[in-house]
């Protein structure tokens, strides 16, 4: 016990024990993989992980070329490895030999099966997705307020769009219970109505570190967002259930921000190009209506007008002649033909008041003669009784009854003295 090590040596001697050790040095163990990274040299670094502990692993160029299948996170593996304290830091860790596939770990499980019910419900459906505002007035972030992602969206707010504000409402974005907090901060931007995008996100990290944004509580809050969701988790590579739900998926923090905003200075240029381009035009047509209005003001008609119009006045005194003529012509015409017309008139006037003068005289002596007058003036009378009524029959009469007897020359009275054998 009176040995004193360096770190480095202890670490060694570490080492080189577990290399000894019959049963520790070379190992079968089964997991889960996550937090899968794969540099561009061939190296896989991931954490091998159950539902109790994890141990960081890594697979070499050279083996991991033969592996017979590709790794993914979330993936149930049997590894073939040595045990190795890592001398600089003393970190434990496998280095993998061979690999094994053994089906799908329980983290990735239930990834796929909310991520298949979400996608029946319509929950990622694209005609859903709200489009983001060109130039939104504030941005809500919802993320860590001591990662460097907050400090990530502020940079590049900056540098694209300076004035833009940025409203950060802090949330834990690992950790039991995050999803809950991240959902309500969601759900507080919306009501309070924070403002006109928000972006959800966190850096990079193990599958067990993005399990926040894999839960239904988050997805549904982002899904209902009546604001526009950015979704900005982990790396590239990283892809959570948050990321199908948002109205638009940016592969880092830093894409987030950049989708957010446009480029100020491009706009000012743009805005600058056009009003160029504007008062270009505007000059451009002002000089083609002055040539045209000098061109105008060239032309006879405008430099003496009298010219134009006397062709036009004689033809019109012209034509005023020749209808004075024509107008006594027809008049004339007319006088005379009226007065033709007028004789006719007065003429067939005449005749037509002599034949009915005729027919009128037919018509008196038919009258006459139908007269009872007439009649009267040949002997015969005509009875009355005193209502007025003509007497007919004599059998209609009793004694003593008054009569009237009209005459031709007028009617005297009487009474019936002797009544009907």
């Amino acid at each position: 016990m009176d040995t004193v090590f360096s770190v480095s040596a202890l670490n060694r001697a570490v080492n080189e024990r577990l290399s000894r050790d019959p049963e520790l040095a070379r190992v079968r163990v089964r997991g889960e993989v996550s937090g899968l990274k794969a540099y561009p040299s061939g190296h896989l670094y991931f954490t091998l992980k159950d539902d109790q502990a994890s141990v960081s692993c890594v697979f070499f160029r050279q083996a991991a070329s033969k592996a017979p299948f590709t790794l993914t996170d979330g993936m149930q593996v049997l590894l073939l490895a040595r045990t190795n304290l890592y001398d600089k830091n003393g970190r434990f860790q496998l280095i993998v030999d061979g690999v094994q596939e053994e089906g799908v770990g329980d983290l990735y499980r239930r990834f796929l099966q909310l991520k298949e019910k979400l996608a029946q419900e319509g929950l990622f459906d694209p005609g859903n997705k709200k489009p983001l505002p060109f130039i939104p007035d504030r941005i809500v972030a919802i993320t860590s307020e001591a990662g460097a992602v907050i400090r990530d969206i502020i940079h590049v707010l900056r540098r694209r769009f300076p004035g833009t504000r940025l409203i950060l409402i802090p949330v834990p974005v690992q950790g039991a219970g995050a999803e809950h907090e991240i959902a309500a901060a969601i759900e507080i931007a919306n009501h309070l109505a924070l403002g006109d995008l928000i972006i959800v996100g966190r850096g990079g990290g193990s599958q067990e570190d993005l399990q926040p944004f894999n839960e239904e509580v988050t997805a549904r809050a982002i899904a209902g967002s009546a604001i526009p969701v950015i979704s900005a988790v982990g790396h590239e590579t990283d892809f959570t259930i948050a990321d199908l739900a948002a109205d638009l998926r940016a592969p880092t923090p830093s894409a987030a921000a950049e989708l957010s905003v446009p480029v100020k200075a491009d706009l000012q240029l743009r805005l600058e190009q056009l009003a160029s381009s504007l008062e270009q035009a505007l000059l451009t047509k002002l000089d083609q209506a002055a040539g045209r209005v000098g061109e105008l003001s060239s032309r006879p008609v405008l430099v003496r007008p009298e010219n134009m119009i006397a062709p036009h006045l004689a033809k019109l005194e012209l034509m005023s002649r020749r209808l004075g003529f024509a107008w006594v012509k027809v008049e004339s015409a007319q006088d005379h033909r009226a007065r033709d017309l007028a004789g006719r008139l007065s003429r067939a006037f005449e005749a037509l008041l002599e034949r009915q003068a005729r027919r009128a005289d037919q018509a008196a002596r038919g009258l006459e003669t139908l007269s009872p007058l007439a009649v009267l003036s040949r002997g015969y009378s005509l009875v009355i009784d005193p209502e007025g009524r003509a007497v007919t029959q004599a059998a209609e009469l009793e004694r003593g009854d008054p009569l009237e007897l009209v005459f031709q020359d007028g009617q005297v009275g009487c009474k019936i003295t002797r009544p009907l054998f």
